[in-house]
């Protein structure tokens, strides 16, 4: 398991893309809403810093302890 926050944030949003088919962030289809907002949600959390109010949201969003 990861240590910090923001990596099992990742770790988590990653695995949910692998249930949900696994085809790459990139190939999500604009009528594609649940892919999209996965891609947005991980382009955030790389915008974000550890201990940014951003990785909690997304922390809360995905149910990450």
């Amino acid at each position: 398991m990861a240590d910090s926050l923001k990596d099992r944030v990742r770790e988590k949003i990653m695995r949910q893309r692998a249930e949900d088919g696994g085809r790459p962030v990139d190939d999500a289809e604009g009528d594609d809403p649940r892919l999209t907002d996965v891609q947005s949600d991980l382009a955030l959390l790389d915008l974000a810093g550890d201990d940014d109010e951003v990785v909690q949201g997304l922390a809360a969003k995905y149910w990450v302890p």
